[in-house]
């Protein structure tokens, strides 16, 4: 019962971390897998996603996992240990 009313697939992964955009669903772990694939700005998530796009509440949510994904793409490219931006 519990697979009917989430409306997921029947065999999908159950736990794909938190949704960051309620309207359409979209988990930060998409939203990470998106950046990682070189969408890195709030615009090039929207338009891969769709996320952002409708009541633009997630929006500073997706500007936090960018600068996050900026940092800690620029620790690994100097070697140094990934700490999380400061808001």
């Amino acid at each position: 019962r519990r697979v009917l009313l989430s409306g997921a697939p029947l065999g999908a992964s159950g736990n794909q971390g938190p949704i960051v955009c309620s309207c359409y669903q979209v988990t930060a772990s998409a939203i990470d897998a998106a950046i990682g694939e070189g969408s890195q700005s709030v615009e090039a998530l929207g338009e891969r996603l769709r996320c952002g796009t409708n009541c633009g509440s997630c929006i500073p949510e997706i500007r936090r996992l960018v600068r996050a994904a900026a940092v800690a793409s620029d620790a690994t490219s100097a070697n140094l240990p990934v700490a999380e931006p400061a808001d």
